[in-house]
């Protein structure tokens, strides 16, 4: 597999989803050590977020992705613009498309592993070849509105900090849902195992379109960084 299997960044996608917030204890999570995680009295927001990717996106393919917290930058040398505004860290994500889990890992050093999806009408199974099962079935309700997609994260990559940036919007229903199995050893899972999944506030993208944008490597102060110690 080569990096030209996939089209560059930034990508015009198009779709529909499932995202279901979640109240997590940060003690749970796992974060690389230049990220710290935000939290209030010991708990942080994640999102359980489920998505078909649809034509004429650059690749038609299903994806689950665990945020598990929202994280920022524990060195303060690095700039990160406040329009940013709120960033997650992605702990698992899962597609059914080799090309679009190498983008993912080259591009924004997103965790991608791949996996088989099943639907049978408003039913999900997810069966990832890191041993994780998840089943979950929902049913939207009441009237449509149009809101925002914009999702930002924060991933730690081989001696960088890489931003991942989303910008679109949805038409958007409420929905309530369950969460029918779930199996997982992968230590990243604890903190969903751990969280309290919120009841019936579920929101269902009928139908998205969002600017997955180009990777961006979040620079430092070059005065942040201490000069070579001299050998003189």
């Amino acid at each position: 597999m080569t990096r030209e299997s996939y089209p560059k960044p930034p990508w015009q996608t198009y779709g529909s989803g499932l995202a279901i917030p979640c109240i997590v204890q940060s003690r749970y999570v796992r974060v690389p050590e230049e990220l710290s995680i935000v939290h209030t009295a010991g708990r942080t927001l994640g999102m359980l977020v489920y998505l078909e990717y649809a034509s004429p996106s650059p690749m038609k393919h299903h994806e689950l992705i665990w945020l598990s917290a929202i994280v920022r930058c524990r060195d303060r040398s690095y700039r990160i613009p406040n329009s940013f505004g709120p960033m997650y860290y992605a702990a698992r994500m899962y597609v059914d498309d080799v090309s679009a889990m190498e983008a993912g890992r080259d591009e924004w050093a997103l965790p991608k592993t791949f996996a088989s999806f099943r639907r049978t009408r408003n039913r999900i199974t997810v069966s990832a070849e890191d041993g994780t099962e998840l089943s979950f079935a929902f049913k939207p309700r009441g009237f449509t509105f149009t809101a925002p997609t914009n999702v930002t994260t924060l991933q730690k990559d081989f001696g960088r900090v890489v931003c991942f940036k989303a910008r679109g919007r949805a038409q958007v229903q409420l929905a309530t849902y369950r969460i029918e199995s779930f199996e997982s050893e992968h230590p990243e899972w604890e903190s969903f195992q751990s969280g309290l999944v919120l009841p019936g506030i579920a929101s269902h993208l009928r139908s998205f379109e969002t600017t997955l944008r180009a990777p961006i490597e979040v620079p430092r102060r070059l005065d942040s960084i201490a000069p070579a110690p001299s050998l003189v």
